[in-house]
């Protein structure tokens, strides 16, 4: 919800001129760029594509807004996975956090932070913090229950970590009774 009233934000400033600086030409160039791209143009070329499409001769990198960027990139069902996987996960976190998971509750804040800051820019385009952040997506998804995942009959994943496979197989009736006649 927040995201999708920053985003609005951003849509209704981009387009008040240079109020914004760099920033507000980057979003004004990538909200144009989206609207005549409706598949996006291609992985890694935002970039490019925004400083073409830009008023004056400012090279950008990226879309200054990491949601935008993946618009631009990848169009709007590409952004819709994106934000697909930003919801789950911040989800995830929130529930983890709640049952008083020290992961959850540390996931949850920096993957806030995360997604806040993305809305200024686009901190995923370095390397190490883009790790970091997949890093902290699969703690916070290994730390949530796999309740959902377990079907009837399934080896509980617990029991597996603890080596606790249940009782042993019962011996074969056959082998008792070899073992009877001699």
């Amino acid at each position: 919800m927040i995201l999708v009233g920053a985003g609005a934000a951003i849509a209704v400033v981009s387009r008040a001129g240079d109020s914004l600086g760099v920033r507000g030409q980057a979003w004004n160039a990538a909200l144009d760029i989206a609207a005549d791209n409706p598949l996006g143009v291609g992985l890694g070329r935002s970039g490019a594509v925004i400083s073409a499409g830009a008023d004056g001769d400012r090279v950008f990198v990226h879309a200054h807004n990491l949601w935008l960027n993946w618009l631009v990139e990848t169009g709007p069902l590409g952004l819709l996975a994106i934000l697909s996987v930003t919801v789950v996960a911040w989800i995830s976190a929130a529930r983890a956090a709640r049952a008083k998971s020290v992961i959850g509750t540390v996931g949850l804040a920096a993957l806030t932070g995360f997604f806040l800051m993305c809305m200024l820019d686009h901190p995923a385009n370095l390397d190490r913090i883009d790790s970091l952040f997949w890093v902290t997506l699969g703690l916070v998804m290994a730390e949530v229950p796999g309740g959902w995942r377990r079907r009837s009959g399934s080896v509980d994943a617990r029991s597996v970590h603890s080596g606790d496979l249940g009782p042993p197989p019962r011996p074969r009736q056959h082998r008792k009774a070899e073992t009877a006649s001699r």
